[in-house]
């Protein structure tokens, strides 16, 4: 409510508050970083306890990069909450916890590979179905604990990055005005972090299966390594989509047009891609990562569209209402005015 002033010189006003966006920022990033440390912990006790592990070099792997994460997010986390004046300011926004969420990054980008490769039986291993002459080798879950807990811990960290860069990009100011008008916020640059990450497991599982099951003689159906070459390239143009997009809608720079035609076509494609890949023939009728990346992409590329289009075509509807709105809240004024001059 604006300030008014009657004809005795009396000022009324009502009381207006701000909100810090860095505040509002830290919140997401500190449930981030717990979420990460718990991850990390579950992921090191879930390998630890696996009898199975045979791979020297690999369990060294997983034991160093979950134990580096582990004291890295519990770091964070107390740095977050507060308790220490000190390591609040010398860490949250800061650079270094730029760095440090860079290297948990980086560290998980290396390790989850190793991890979900069903050479190696960590997180999958392979299995056949032996049908007639042909074996149809498909990677399956082979440690549930290790599988979800690495998948955690990495979409966490990836979490936290996209929101610090974003923070840093913006000034935590940047698409939180007309988002309308764009492609939605830091919402919508979530599910494009996510649906990126979707699209490069389905990369890697396609070239994976390609490598490892389509040149053995026997190892699968021609047709089943005809929708893995499908899924493959589905993946590498919804990589390619999400990445543009998501880098726009970081900086605030994103379309409600593009992103819109660009959901609808990653929709159609997951849409595709889903069918071929988890259905009959398919390489991934068995729950693995290809399975779980094929639907993800297929859900998000869907909740991206869905959304993006409610919102594109409440802008018409919300500008109208607009008016309306200004209209009657300057006749509001005018009344509330005139009653002070006759007082």
């Amino acid at each position: 409510m604006a300030t008014h002033s009657s004809s005795t010189g009396e000022s009324f006003s009502m009381p207006t508050t701000t909100t810090s966006p860095t505040t509002s920022n830290q919140k997401p990033r500190f449930n981030s970083w717990a979420l990460l440390f718990l991850f990390s912990t579950l992921a090191l006790t879930a390998h630890e306890t696996d009898d199975s592990n045979a791979n020297a070099g690999a369990n060294k792997l997983v034991t160093a990069v979950s134990s580096i994460t582990l004291i890295i997010s519990a770091t964070a986390s107390i740095g977050h909450l507060g308790f220490s004046s000190l390591l609040s300011s010398l860490f949250v926004g800061t650079l270094i916890e730029g760095l440090l969420a860079l290297l948990s990054l980086a560290l998980w980008a290396g390790c989850l590979p190793i991890v979900m490769d069903p050479r190696k039986g960590l997180a999958q291993m392979y299995v056949g179905k032996q049908s007639d002459e042909v074996i149809d080798y498909q990677p399956i879950i082979s440690n549930a604990n290790l599988y979800f807990c690495s998948w955690g811990a990495a979409i966490c960290v990836l979490s936290v990055f996209a929101q610090y860069v974003r923070e840093r990009l913006s000034g935590g100011g940047v698409g939180s005005g007309n988002g309308s008008m764009r492609g939605g916020g830091m919402g919508y640059t979530n599910l494009w972090y996510l649906l990126g990450l979707a699209s490069v497991v389905v990369v890697i599982e396609g070239m994976r299966f390609k490598n490892q099951v389509c040149v053995i003689d026997g190892g699968a159906e021609t047709v089943t390594c005809g929708r893995n070459t499908y899924g493959l390239v589905t993946g590498i143009i919804g990589l390619i989509v999400s990445v543009i997009i998501s880098l726009f809608s970081t900086v605030g720079k994103d379309s409600a047009l593009v992103t819109t035609v660009s959901s609808f076509l990653c929709a159609i494609l997951y849409t595709i891609c889903a069918g071929l890949l988890t259905f009959d023939k398919g390489p991934a009728t068995y729950v693995g990562n290809q399975y779980l990346a094929a639907w993800s992409g297929f859900f998000l590329s869907f909740m991206i569209f869905g959304s993006v289009v409610k919102e594109f075509m409440g802008v018409a509807t919300g500008g109208g209402g607009g008016v309306t709105a200004n209209t009657s809240n300057n006749v509001e004024e005018e009344e509330e005015e005139n009653e002070m001059d006759t007082i």
